[in-house]
Formats: C-alpha cells, structure tokens, sequence
C-alpha cells in the first residue's frame, strides 16, 4: 500500500497500477488490541480489493491511511448506518460492535470466521448506550427519532438471536428484558421494521410462550387489518398496493411459522384468519408471492 497509495506524487494524475492492496500486519498488535479474533488466526496480511473503483476520492485516501497508520492500536469504525459506498470495499473486514462495525485485518464472512462480537454489543447496548428517556409515558417522537428507535430495536432482536445461536440463552433474556425497558411498546410501537419477527423468534427460542403470543399476536394484527383495508380499495388502487400486500403476506405466514414453535392450536386459529384473508385478496386479482404459493 505504501508505494501506490501513500507515496506522495508530484503527477497531478496520480494512478495505481491495480485493483489489489496489501498491508503487513503486525500480529502481536492485533492481539493486544482488544478487538474480537474473528477467525483461528491473524493473517501475514491484509487484503484490500479495489475493484470496480476507477477513481479513489480524498474520503477513499483517508480511509486508506488511517488503516496503514493505526498499527491497530486504536479502533477504526464505520457506523453501520452509512450507506456501502462508504465502505471502501470492506464490508468483509468488518465486526459490528454495537451501531458501528469495528475494521479488522480478517476476512470475517467466510466460513467458520464471524462477524459479529456479541459480548461487546451486548456491553454497550446495556451500559454504555443512553436511551434519552424513552421509558416515559407520552414522550413525543418525531419521524426521525423513531426510525433511531427502531433501529436500535433491530440491533437488539440481532443480538439476542446471537447470544442464542451462542448458547447463551440467559443472556438473551436479559438483553430481550432490557429492550422491552428501554424501548416501551406504549412510546416504540412493536412492528415489522422494527425487527418484531426477530423479537418474536428470540422469544420462542427461549421459550418465553406469554411473549412470543404477545409479539406475534400485535404483528399479526397489524397485518391483517392493513389486508382488510388494502382488499376494500377499488381496483385501480388495489392493483397498486401489491407490493404491500405482499409484505404484509410475508409478516403473516412468518408470524404463523413463529406461533407454531409455542402454541400449534393458537396458531390453527391465526391461520384460519390468513386464510380467509387470502381468500379475498385473491378473489381481487391478487398476486401470488412465492413463498405463498406451493406450486
């Protein structure tokens, strides 16, 4: 990297002569650094692939040298909520830890490495995080704020559903108590974008009956109902709804599929209603998704 990068040029066109970077690690930093092995063992070198970039920008450049600079010493972050062309082609490299994903030198999606710390999220969601009162009765949320909410929401239904494939189930309890605390469903409406089917998962993975029924069942609703008015339009705007019929189709059988894991009869009668649903939508012309249709 030093030579095609970060060597001053006094050509005003400056070009590097590939799509492939390497940077020498120093493998007893890394260790020292505190960040998560994602895999059995450090790398001689890191790999940074330019490809499909034709032009390098200042932001790009940055990047670049804060890694070949670090030593690994202090963390480098990217927040989780810019978009991928902010992430300089190294979205393989990155462990999430909480809103933002930590840059390492491993190549953490590939098999058997991860890309997830969730000892740390969990550490910083329940002791570092502040939550702005969210916990209090009647407390305004504008569009903006919610979305965070949610956003948030997701980040704990990912963590418990880790913690779970982990094998730490109590810790997954404590995380699902904790978000039910700090984000009250009478200020942080319970829904799909707000990752309330993974909410939902978790809490039957725990086998935590009284809050999967709780969850699914206000997901569920909210579905139903949204078919029922999408169904009652005329035709013309029924035909541009779609999309969001099918989406709210996807909520149900998931939801379906989640109530089975905790109660078969409750979720007999859950499918009685998806059906009938379906039947109207589709006596409306409606369009069968695939993972609806058997055939």
């Amino acid at each position: 990297m030093k030579y095609w990068v970060l060597t001053p040029k006094s050509s005003p066109n400056h070009v590097i002569p590939t799509d492939t970077l390497y940077l020498k690690i120093d493998k007893e930093a890394v260790r020292q650094s505190g960040m998560m092995m994602a895999s059995d063992s450090i790398p001689d070198e890191m790999v940074i692939s330019l490809k499909g970039k034709s032009t390098l920008y200042k932001s790009d450049l940055m990047m670049l040298e804060i890694i070949a600079n670090c030593n690994w010493v202090r963390p480098i972050y990217v927040a989780i909520t810019v978009g991928q062309e902010n992430f300089m082609n190294l979205g393989d490299n990155f462990v999430q830890e909480g809103l933002a994903n930590r840059i390492t030198p491993f190549t953490t999606n590939k098999p058997g490495a991860s890309n997830f710390d969730s000892e740390r999220v969990m550490y910083n969601m329940l002791n570092r995080f502040k939550y702005g009162g969210l916990d209090k009765k009647g407390v305004y949320l504008d569009e903006t704020v919610m979305r965070m909410c949610y956003t948030h929401r997701r980040l704990f239904s990912d963590l418990a559903i880790k913690l779970i494939q982990e094998d730490k189930k109590d810790k997954a309890a404590q995380v699902l108590a904790f978000a039910q605390k700090a984000l009250p469903e009478y200020n942080v409406p319970m829904n799909y974008l707000g990752g309330g089917l993974d909410i939902a998962k978790a809490y039957a993975l725990l086998g935590d009956k009284e809050h999967t029924k709780a969850v699914v069942g206000t997901l569920f609703k909210t579905s139903h109902q949204y078919m029922g008015w999408y169904c009652s339009l005329n035709q013309n705007r029924f035909d541009q709804s779609q999309q969001d019929c099918i989406k709210h189709i996807y909520i149900m059988t998931s939801c379906l599929d989640i109530a089975g894991m905790v109660d078969e009869a409750w979720a007999d009668t859950l499918a009685t209603t998806f059906d009938k649903d379906m039947a109207v939508y589709q006596s409306r012309g409606g369009q069968i998704p695939r993972l609806y249709d058997d055939d």
